[in-house]
């Protein structure tokens, strides 16, 4: 018995060694420590996973570009390959995908300073710097770096769903679901949501997506409506001299546009503009070519289903579940 017992606790030692040279990145430990475990216990399935993982980092860190100012962007681009791989491989080990996690966008910083690019806003065209210091939680250093972003991209969405994604795990969810208002304003389907770190935002998601199954890009420009609806989202408060009229002649224009093509995201953008124009109701007096009652025709118009539980939550005072 004691023998049994010795060598269980041998095959543990060395399956565990394994996992944590894996989790800490050490790839060719952690190659050799399961590549043992299969000659002494036969068991090749136990660990043949965790032994595609380390070929898949072996590669993917061999294959890294030169110049070194490259390798920060490339490095996102492998863990965005390595997420994929989990899903169609199916390796649900989330535990040791975390440690991973961790580990590789620590050297990620590492490779960030070596380059002389930690204050640089971004790393690629796509990539902004901030997004690397969120998942090594530096949270502050990441919203100081996201703002940097903004003068030189105030149009793009994925900087302020990045932005509020800092925010949120700071615990200011708040001002994290405002920086959300405002790149859902932007567009939409450019927030990347599979990354989106508001546990209620992710969970009104998985509702709208399965109304508008199969037709997600749809049910991704419906989502702010819904949560706005659900109270999810602030209020945006416009400005009689500063905001009013331009927001109103975005929403002149997407009416144009509908009229002429008629089109289901357009539509969708309509009606959440129409929310916001609804919320701002006072200022509408102040502008031509547009009135309060005329908007919500045009709301009802578009969607008379979720119109009318956007009235019947105004009527109550309180917001729409769905």
């Amino acid at each position: 018995m004691a023998e049994q017992l010795f060598l269980f606790e041998d095959r543990l030692t060395l399956l565990n060694r394994g996992l944590l040279d894996l989790t800490r990145l050490n790839l060719e430990e952690a190659k050799a420590a399961f590549e043992r475990y299969k000659a002494l216990y036969r068991d090749e399935n136990e660990v043949e996973a965790e032994l595609q993982v380390a070929e898949f980092f072996s590669k993917g860190f061999a294959d890294a570009p030169e110049p070194r100012s490259e390798a920060p962007a490339y490095l996102c681009g492998l863990w965005e390959s390595f997420e994929n791989w989990t899903q169609s491989a199916r390796y649900d080990r989330e535990n040791i995908v975390s440690e991973i996690k961790t580990s590789f966008f620590r050297k990620m910083l590492e490779v960030i300073a070596e380059c002389n690019m930690t204050d640089t806003a971004f790393l690629s065209d796509s990539i902004p710097t901030g997004y690397v210091y969120i998942q090594v939680g530096k949270y502050d250093l990441a919203i100081k770096a996201l703002q940097s972003c903004i003068p030189e991209r105030p149009h793009d969405a994925a900087i302020y769903g990045y932005l509020g994604d800092a925010y949120m795990l700071r615990g200011e969810p708040g001002v994290a679901r405002q920086c959300y208002l405002e790149a859902c304003l932007i567009d939409p389907p450019g927030i990347d949501w599979y990354h989106i770190k508001d546990s209620a935002l992710l969970q009104l998601k998985d509702e709208v997506f399965r109304q508008h199954k199969p037709d997600h890009s749809l049910a991704v420009e419906w989502l702010p409506s819904h949560a706005c609806i659900q109270e999810l989202f602030p209020p945006k408060k416009l400005k009689l001299n500063q905001g009013i009229k331009e927001f109103v002649d975005e929403y002149l224009r997407l009416r144009k546009a509908l009229l002429k093509r008629p089109s289901p995201k357009l539509k969708a953008r309509l009606f959440f503009r129409g929310i916001i124009l609804c919320n701002n109701e006072p200022l509408l007096r102040f502008v031509k070519g547009i009135n309060f009652i005329g908007v919500r025709r045009q709301m009802k118009e578009v969607n008379p289903v979720l119109f009318s539980k956007y009235l019947r939550c105004v009527a109550a005072g309180e917001p729409y579940r769905s």
